[in-house]
């Protein structure tokens, strides 16, 4: 009797399957199909739908990337494809281009193991701002763009352990704006901050971006990191520990 209910149970679990193969996505209308989440393609993947499978296995949508001309200034027809961030939501990121890049040489890396994306709404923002400084012969650069939970997860141990990215404050995975797409590290060259004011020296981007961020919808909102600036839109106004 016992055997004959442990095969109605194996049978009636391989008959129901995973959530996975039936969940349409609202944003792509394709049904996913349970991979591990390194071989999922942009990051565009939903946990809890791959219920027969080990963790790192979660529910992997294919989407198309396409190309956009809905972008401006140097990102205009830039290719636009769609990546899981903070709770597994969905974005609409672009490459940053080398020439925003503090690094240039992470910009063919995989989204996945280096922050070298942006939203499109926060790539237009910042591009007119990065625009206007050059104008100013101030070089604004990104050291870090969007994040997806591993890449977070990879910065928050750093953090815990101090074994890497000089052990720097981090916010727990899934709470990071950096995972909302709005936030960037700029090249401000400051150390942390630990008093009112950012100790600087010279700094000519911090200096800059100081006087005219906000205009760009750009703002500081971690006082200790005087590099860590976000995009909030229109009605910007500078941090009071600027």
């Amino acid at each position: 009797m016992l055997l004959l209910l442990a095969f109605i149970a194996v049978l009636t679990t391989s008959v129901v399957g995973d959530s996975c193969e039936s969940y349409v996505h609202s944003q792509y209308g394709k049904v996913g199909r349970c991979i591990p989440t390194s071989s999922c393609a942009h990051s565009l993947y939903i946990s809890g739908l791959c219920e027969s499978h080990p963790a790192d296995v979660k529910c992997c949508f294919s989407a198309t990337t396409i190309t956009s001309n809905g972008l401006c200034g140097n990102y205009a027809g830039s290719t636009v494809f769609s990546i899981a961030g903070n709770n597994d939501v969905v974005y609409s990121v672009v490459k940053i281009i080398k020439a925003h890049l503090s690094d240039p040489s992470i910009y063919s890396a995989a989204p996945t193991d280096k922050d070298n994306t942006m939203t499109t709404t926060t790539a237009c923002a910042f591009d007119k701002m990065a625009t206007a400084a050059k104008q100013a012969d101030v070089a604004i650069a990104i050291a870090s763009g969007f994040r997806t939970i591993a890449r977070q997860q990879y910065f928050w141990n750093c953090y815990q352990t101090g074994s890497c990215n000089g052990g720097n404050l981090a916010a727990r995975p899934g709470t990071s704006n950096h995972g909302r797409g709005v936030a960037l590290d700029l090249n401000t060259n400051c150390g942390s901050q630990s008093g009112s004011r950012p100790s600087c020296g010279g700094s000519t981007v911090y200096q800059w971006l100081y006087n005219n961020a906000h205009k760009y919808g750009f703002t500081r909102t971690v006082q200790s990191e005087p590099w860590h600036w976000e995009y909030v839109g229109a009605g910007a106004t500078p941090a009071w520990f600027s």
